[in-house]
């Protein structure tokens, strides 16, 4: 597929529908959690994501590069991410830590087969840019 405006529009939109599904297993986890896995590190983008953010026509939000690698996202705040899903890096969206693991395995499996099914359609996308 070629990475174009189309492809792009597509991701977004799947990015969009897979939030809320995400959303629903990291508001059980996450508040309580005590190791914050949002690290600086995975909202680096990659190569694929400014080709997305290019092909979108929208700038990613700037890192701060100085900042520790390891220590927390900058865009970590009381309430989670500050920026939208469909905006963040992919290696960012796609972690997902051994307590939400486990509480998805717990969960609906209904909807555990189509966060699957969503993160499949985007890998498949993001595959052949």
């Amino acid at each position: 597929m070629k990475q174009d405006a189309a492809s792009a529009q597509k991701l977004k939109k799947l990015l969009i529908d897979l939030s809320p599904l995400i959303e629903e297993f990291t508001a059980d986890i996450c508040p309580d959690c005590r190791e914050i896995c949002c690290k600086q590190k995975r909202s680096i983008p990659d190569a694929d994501d400014v080709r997305y953010g290019t092909a979108l026509g929208t700038p990613l939000p700037e890192r701060d590069l100085a900042r520790d690698p390891d220590g927390p996202c900058q865009f970590m705040g009381q309430a989670g991410c500050a920026i939208p899903r469909w905006l963040r890096p992919w290696r960012c969206t796609w972690y997902f830590c051994g307590p939400l693991i486990e509480t998805m395995n717990k969960g609906p499996q209904r909807r555990v087969r189509r966060l699957s099914a969503l993160i499949q359609e985007i890998v498949d996308i993001r595959s052949n840019w």
